[in-house]
Parts: structure tokens; sequence; C-alpha cells
């Protein structure tokens, strides 16, 4: 339970490090890594919750889910540019 408590303690400390040096660097590119992490995340708990399905209606539904996803994605992107 503690060395859950310390790895979990670690992002707290980035976020720290990250606040602190954004005063003297550009850390913008960290936004995207960051996104990246919370994609790779997601994908990896609904993975598996997508593979137990295996009806063809299942597998539409879930992607045209995913195509929303994305359409919302691109939308919020061009709304911003």
């Amino acid at each position: 339970m503690a060395f859950n408590v310390l790895s979990a303690l670690t992002f707290l400390l980035g976020g720290l490090i990250a606040y602190t040096l954004s005063f003297n660097f550009d850390i913008s590119f960290l936004v995207p890594f960051a996104a990246g992490n919370f994609i790779y995340i997601g994908a990896t708990d609904l993975v598996p919750e997508v593979n137990k399905h295996t009806g063809l209606k299942n597998n539409l539904i879930h992607f045209a889910a995913f195509l929303g996803g994305i359409l919302v994605i691109l939308t919020t992107r061009n709304m911003m540019a």
C-alpha cells in the first residue's frame, strides 16, 4: 500500500516541477504528451471491454461511438483554430 501511495504522489511532484519550470521555459510540448498518456490509459481500459462483446450489432455500436468521438475532437479543434 505504501508503494502505491508513493507512486501515486509522483504526479504531484511532476506537476509541481512542470509548474515551476513553466515560468522559465516553454513547456507547451508537454500538453500533447499528457494527452497521449490519457488516451493510452483510456484505451487500455476500453479495449478489453470492447473485445468481450462479439456480436455484429455491438461492434457497430462501438465503432459508431469511436467515430463520434473523433468527430467531436475534430469539430472542437476546428472551432479553436
